[in-house]
């Protein structure tokens, strides 16, 4: 995974040879692929979502953990923004969750869920990520904010049990961002988010073969709330959930 800084995502465009921005390389950020409220540019469509949900405190410095599009390609299950105040302390988390249905929710995290540098908070699903989990669970996520090391907790509970339905942990160290360290990495993890892509379905299937319970999507719209589109799904510019 990648940890950018929104900021330098052009000059990283210009230094490195095998990044681009919005462009067909060996590993292509491409804005369209998160969070959208009809702005131009991420870091605009992320302020944007912000300010619609309350956080009106100007924004510093932004931080994505994110999969790239590996020769075009990309599904991110998951991303984090990391977000700082103009004195470079901790605002806000948003983590941006995308499911196989082309579908992206965000969940906000603000300062009264940080701790000791960690945000946590517990909060209804609402959002089809997996046909094997009801959509009315609980998420809770534990969400230090990464420095040198990442450490990433989501937990799925279901309602009024006392052990975790399904657990998700994302650890790893910092190295930095070379064209030698990309080279490598098309070595050790060629077309990784089409593996991503892969691996969850098959192991979906193993699931169903096994007969564990299974929840359609057409199941419960009721229960599917504050999904955003993306920009290639907007009509009209979104400034809001629903």
């Amino acid at each position: 995974m990648f940890y950018l800084d929104l900021d330098e995502l052009d000059e990283l465009h210009a230094r490195l040879p095998l990044f681009s921005r919005n462009r067909f390389n060996a590993y292509t950020f491409a804005d369209r692929d998160h969070l959208f409220v009809g702005q131009a540019t991420i870091r605009e469509n992320l302020t944007g979502y912000l300010q619609a949900q309350g956080v009106t405190e100007p924004v510093g410095r932004v931080r994505l953990l994110t999969n790239l599009r590996v020769l075009g390609y990309v599904f991110n299950p998951v991303s984090f923004y990391v977000c700082d105040d103009l004195q470079g302390a901790p605002l806000a988390m948003v983590v941006e969750v995308h499911n196989t249905f082309g579908e992206l929710k965000p969940y906000l995290l603000t300062r009264e869920h940080l701790l000791d540098h960690r945000y946590r908070d517990r909060r209804e699903k609402h959002f089809y990520i997996s046909p094997f989990s009801e959509l009315d669970h609980d998420l809770e996520l534990r969400l230090e904010i990464p420095d040198e090391r990442l450490n990433l907790q989501v937990i799925n509970w279901r309602k009024g049990e006392d052990t975790p339905f399904f657990a998700a942990t994302l650890n790893g160290e910092r190295a930095p961002l070379t064209t030698g360290r990309l080279l490598s990495n098309s070595l050790r993890f060629p077309f990784v988010t089409l593996k991503i892509m892969f691996l969850i379905h098959w192991h979906a299937f193993r699931l169903w073969r096994k007969k564990v319970p299974f929840h359609p999507k057409s199941a419960q719209p009721e229960l599917q709330r504050g999904i955003l589109p993306k920009a290639h799904q907007a009509q009209a510019p979104v400034t809001r959930l629903p």
